[in-house]
């Protein structure tokens, strides 16, 4: 292989961030992202659960996308810490009744700004649809969980790597990074990188 054809990694960010990679479940079968955004929308305020790098955020965006395209989505944003609470109330106090807004990372707002933003949510009748470790205060749509059948679906789902990698290699990078998805991504990175340099 070339070193043009080595910078193409197809595990390169580019191919592998939230909202690129098409969300599957722990089977590696693709999510049928319209019948989950629907359950979201029934429970009107629900949650993703899961560890990190179990792919909740790129579940996220792809709700989000599909809730835009209906346009029920009234915005999404990140939560970095309890200092995005304002922002994030302010967010929802703006959104149409009937609209949903994401929030990754809602644990970072912190207790306070999650039961003020879940009070400013239910008196607008605004959904919201966050991603989470554990869901205490929110109803659970989905809990993440990874296999290595989710990382292979992945992988199959990414521009071709030219056989460089293998099954052995998508188990072993699963295994070494204890189930991290992105983790595990970098691993196989890596493990392009160094073949397609040979």
């Amino acid at each position: 292989m070339t070193v043009a054809a080595a910078r193409r990694n197809p595990f390169a960010t580019r191919h592998t961030r939230p909202g690129r990679v098409a969300p599957r479940t722990a089977a590696g079968a693709p999510v049928d992202v319209a019948h989950l955004a629907a359950r979201g929308l029934a429970l009107r305020r629900a949650a993703i659960e899961g560890p990190h790098g179990a792919g909740k955020t790129n579940l996220l965006e792809a709700l989000a996308r599909h809730l835009a395209a209906g346009g029920r989505l009234a915005g999404s944003t990140r939560a970095r810490s309890w200092a995005d609470g304002p922002a994030v109330r302010g967010m929802v106090r703006r959104a149409a009744p009937g609209a949903t807004v994401c929030i990754d990372s809602w644990e970072a707002l912190g207790p306070a700004w999650r039961g003020l933003v879940r009070r400013a949510a239910a008196w607008r009748g605004v959904g919201l649809l966050v991603t989470c470790h554990r869901a205490r205060d929110l109803p659970v749509l989905v809990r993440c969980t990874t296999t290595p059948a989710l990382l292979a679906g992945i992988v199959a789902d990414l521009p071709d790597h030219g056989g460089l990698i293998r099954a052995a290699d998508i188990e072993d990078a699963f295994t070494a990074r204890r189930g991290n998805l992105r983790e595990a991504l970098y691993d196989l990175y890596d493990r392009f990188e160094r073949r397609a340099r040979r």
